[in-house]
């Protein structure tokens, strides 16, 4: 083999090294960014699973504080007598709270974990509940007799309803501790690593 042939060779041995080399840290650039991307996309995901997260607790929370209001005022009326505009305001407001609160249950169903939805569910219903026995007990006695005989539904779909807590104080309780079991399962789900 002459001095030429050799050259040759060595420059051949060079640039193949040189395009090994590229071809490597192109893969590696492409594997790293790769990662990345994985990881931005991750932490999206976890800043969206938040915020569905907290926009449902702010939702619960004013829903719950309506149906207070609405129960308070009811109170305030039985001991001074009727205040109907302040009633329809109350009204208003409680469903309009059911309206939010309704919106940010649906978003949290799209990005919550099964143990945060079935906390975020027991909420729900229970708001649900408490607000239509408010209603019930201050507007209409009746209402869920009325329901069943109106629309012929099963009376065992309201089953949930006639074993909600009757009382006031037992009914904020009651959501109050389904709104903290809400709030201890997101944090937990928050704070689990991925």
């Amino acid at each position: 083999m002459g001095t030429g042939e050799v050259a040759v060779l060595g420059t051949v041995a060079a640039l193949l090294g040189a395009i090994i080399g590229a071809a490597g840290a192109i893969l590696a650039a492409l594997a790293g960014g790769r990662v990345q991307l994985r990881g931005q996309h991750q932490q999206w995901r976890r800043e969206m699973r938040r915020a569905a997260y907290a926009d449902y607790l702010r939702a619960a929370g004013d829903y719950a504080g309506a149906i207070s209001e609405l129960n308070v005022g009811h109170l305030s009326e039985s001991e001074f007598g009727p205040d109907e505009p302040g009633r329809d305001d109350d009204r208003e407001q409680a469903t309009s709270a059911r309206v939010q609160e309704g919106e940010a249950y649906s978003m949290l169903r799209l990005e919550a974990s099964p143990t945060v939805l079935k906390a975020a569910k027991d909420l729900h219903d229970s708001l649900r509940h408490w607000h239509w026995r408010t209603l019930e007990y201050w507007d209409n006695p009746d209402l869920s007799h009325q329901v069943v005989d109106l629309t012929g539904i099963d009376g065992q779909l309201i089953r949930p309803l006639r074993d909600f807590p009757r009382g006031f104080a037992a009914q904020a309780d009651y959501v109050d501790t389904r709104l903290n079991d809400y709030e201890a399962a997101a944090r937990l789900d928050l704070e689990r690593p991925r």
